[in-house]
């Protein structure tokens, strides 16, 4: 398979704009593929960094303080925009699921090896592929009900409004 260059480059009120690889907008990193690996890596590393602070200083804060810090430094950032990169890889969301895990066990004290889907379970806390899961299934219940915004709502047609 040989490989041809094309200048995708457009010239614009005197200036050249060329494409890129990636590019962030409200906080989420596009890559030209629309597969999220940018920006789950990112989003990776950045939680990862904030856990490896907070396992440091765990000792000074009780469960309630410590599960408030992780929910507003890390989990906010994880679950950002959760509904526009729902579809991405089972790599990227195995990537999540292992920062929860890390999370999961600074909260409860475990140990690197303990199995983490009891201590999941004793927080109440969804895996991240059912956390995706949950968030779309409640956007279509919105959408069904008319409880989304209505621009969301006309795209949606129940199974019963369609004629065969």
């Amino acid at each position: 398979m040989s490989s041809h260059s094309v200048d995708l480059s457009v010239s614009f009120m005197g200036r050249t704009l060329t494409p890129v690889d990636s590019a962030r907008d409200l906080g989420i990193i596009m890559d030209s593929r629309l597969t999220y690996n940018s920006h789950i890596s990112y989003l990776v590393s950045l939680c990862l960094s904030k856990l490896v602070q907070i396992n440091r200083v765990k000792k000074n804060f009780d469960k309630d303080i410590l599960m408030l810090i992780i929910l507003s430094l890390v989990f906010s950032k994880m679950f950002y925009c959760l509904s526009v990169w729902s579809n991405t890889s089972k790599n990227n969301i195995k990537k999540l699921q292992l920062i929860q895990n890390f999370t999961c066990r600074i909260i409860t004290g475990s140990q690197k090896y303990d199995h983490v889907t009891p201590l999941l379970q004793q927080l109440n806390w969804l895996s991240v592929n059912e956390m995706l899961q949950f968030r779309d299934s409640v956007m279509a219940y919105k959408c069904a009900n008319n409880l989304a915004p209505d621009y969301l709502c006309i795209k949606f047609k129940k199974r019963s409004s369609v004629q065969f």
